[in-house]
């Protein structure tokens, strides 16, 4: 398993000339990589393969200007031309995918990624030599560390907490508000706990999610509270010169209200997903299998449902479900807010949203819509656990004692 560690860094400005300067070479060299594959192609039918461009590029490195960048940062983005290569040919000869999109030229790189190398290191104990890679940071004992960067040298980050694992890659990133590090490091998987306690949750715009025990989460809103401030810096941009100094501060403003709305709503989402593992102590938690691309396709729901980022959610409980050792189920959502929980009888009248009361006509339940097809989602788990079809409710299921020994 991998985990990816992000820290602050802090780089001078010379520092910061020499980056964006190799930006403007790997975007260069990833260009020039791309065009040699389609004209390859393109003239004789000839596949290039990354090996055959690795290759190409030491001849390069012989005599010319290559040699003055990091080889490593360079294999990096053959690597990335690669994968763009093999990403296009799985839509290719994918029968769903609707627009194929051959990779493009860039017109701007923002990344530098490279891989740490194995170095040999003698055991004083045994007397033996093992490969091991070296750390890329070096602690200084004070606020900053020093991060090692091929070619450059050592930098400022802020290493806020101490990384785990074996170190495999590096990346330095620019974003609106500054540069960031972010290292990739293998650790052991964990194994999974067996499931006592399980909790389904349902997802919405009114409340940010609601669980099988009645218990909701606002929804924050991020988006809608920066809305006014977002058009309001998109008016400034637009009344500027184009390419002029002002129109680049406009932009470079907007850009950073913009993160901020994203670090906020991540933020969020991850902590939430923290908080339902471990501070309500679930080893065990259930959703529906959502498809917000096709959700958001109604104009009057779509920018509230892309301020929620359900998606992003579930992919943050899947990634600390899997770190931790717990579970993390998806079940499909068909009528799980239409349905009883009890009775398991549907309402014969589709319920619009801004009913938030489920009345059951059958047996008189009346129950928060939200915490009913949370119900609705933690039995159809159950049901699957117990080898049954997903959509079936069993009777047993509804049986608290029942139910708890089906998990346990």
């Amino acid at each position: 398993m991998k985990m990816t560690f992000k820290f602050r860094a802090k780089p001078t400005k010379t520092e910061e000339r020499w980056l964006f300067s190799e930006f403007r070479h790997q975007k260069q060299l990833q260009n020039y990589m791309l065009q040699m594959r389609s004209q390859m192609w393109d003239y004789g039918s000839i596949s290039v393969s990354r090996y055959d461009q690795q290759a190409h590029l030491r001849k390069l490195r012989e005599n010319s200007h290559y040699r003055n960048h990091p080889q490593d940062m360079q294999v990096e983005t053959i690597k990335r031309v690669d994968k763009s290569i093999d990403n296009f040919f799985g839509r290719c000869k994918d029968p769903k995918a609707k627009k194929k999109g051959y990779p493009k030229f860039k017109g701007s790189v923002r990344s530098l990624t490279w891989s740490l190398r194995k170095h040999k290191v003698k055991d004083k104990a045994t007397g033996t030599f093992k490969r091991v890679r070296q750390t890329p940071i070096r602690e200084t004992g004070t606020r900053y560390n020093r991060l090692k960067v091929p070619k450059l040298g050592e930098i400022k980050i802020r290493q806020h907490r101490r990384i785990v694992g074996d170190p495999k890659e590096v990346t330095l990133k620019k974003t609106a508000r500054g540069w960031y590090c972010f290292i990739v490091c293998e650790v052991p998987d964990t194994l999974k706990c067996v499931p006592k306690s399980a909790c389904g949750v349902d997802v919405g715009t009114h409340d940010f999610l609601t669980t099988s025990e009645g218990k909701k989460e606002g929804n924050p809103r991020f988006y809608r509270q920066a809305e006014q401030k977002l058009i309001r810096l998109h008016r400034d941009l637009s009344r500027k010169q184009y390419r002029s100094k002002r129109w680049y501060k406009a932009k470079d403003a907007l850009a950073k209200q913009a993160d901020i709305v994203a670090c906020q709503r991540l933020d969020f989402l991850a902590k939430t997903a923290y908080k339902l593992f471990h501070h309500k102590d679930f080893d065990a938690v259930v959703a529906e299998k959502l498809k917000p691309s096709n959700m958001v396709k109604n104009r009057y729901l779509a920018k509230s449902i892309s301020d929620a980022s359900w998606g992003m959610f579930f992919e943050w409980c899947s990634w600390v479900a899997k770190r931790d050792g717990k579970h993390f189920h998806q079940v499909p959502p068909h009528h799980t807010s239409q349905t009883c929980s009890e009775c398991c009888q549907k309402s014969p009248v589709k319920l619009k949203l801004s009913e938030r009361v489920f009345h059951c006509k059958s047996c008189g339940l009346k129950l928060d819509r939200d915490h009913n097809a949370a119900l609705n989602i933690l039995h159809r788990a159950a049901c699957a656990l117990r080898g049954e079809v997903w959509d079936t409710i069993l009777t047993e299921t509804r049986n608290p004692l029942l139910q708890q020994a089906c998990w346990s």
